[in-house]
């Protein structure tokens, strides 16, 4: 029986893995629309060429960080410590702050949380489900 729950929480990740970089990756149009829309509300202009290339780098980056990690739950903390990592990796701010890039970066977090967001809803009500047939079982 053990051995079953590991294999269907395996499948589970694996499953919520694709979703997350499902909705990272998905239509290019409307993520460069929904940044377009940050730097206006930042007053940062228009996103340049070198903005969507940044924001592809950084998607392709979580993507993988998704791919290869073995902890699904992110909190606050966790999210601050992959934007800090990607500012290293991604900008060179030795001669100071990028503000452009720092939005982009920025952008692709939220969609980030956004999406464990999305997928946390389902697993909540998953539990829920669970813990009532638990306490029905105990009953009979």
């Amino acid at each position: 029986m053990q051995k079953n729950e590991e294999i269907g929480d395996e499948a589970r990740v694996a499953s919520m893995k694709r979703d997350i970089n499902d909705i990272l990756g998905a239509n290019d149009y409307d993520r460069m629309q929904a940044l377009d829309n940050r730097f206006t509300e930042l007053r940062l202009g228009i996103p340049t060429k070198e903005d969507y290339a940044l924001l592809q780098d950084v998607t392709v980056m979580l993507q993988e960080e998704i791919r290869d990690s073995s902890n699904l739950e992110y909190t606050d903390d966790d999210y601050e410590e992959v934007a800090k990592e990607l500012y290293e990796e991604l900008l060179d701010e030795a001669a100071g702050i990028n503000p452009r890039g720092r939005a982009v970066i920025g952008f692709a977090i939220e969609v980030l949380k956004k999406a464990f967001e999305g997928l946390e809803e389902p697993l909540e009500e998953e539990r829920e489900d669970e813990e009532a047939q638990a306490v029905e079982g105990e009953g009979e």
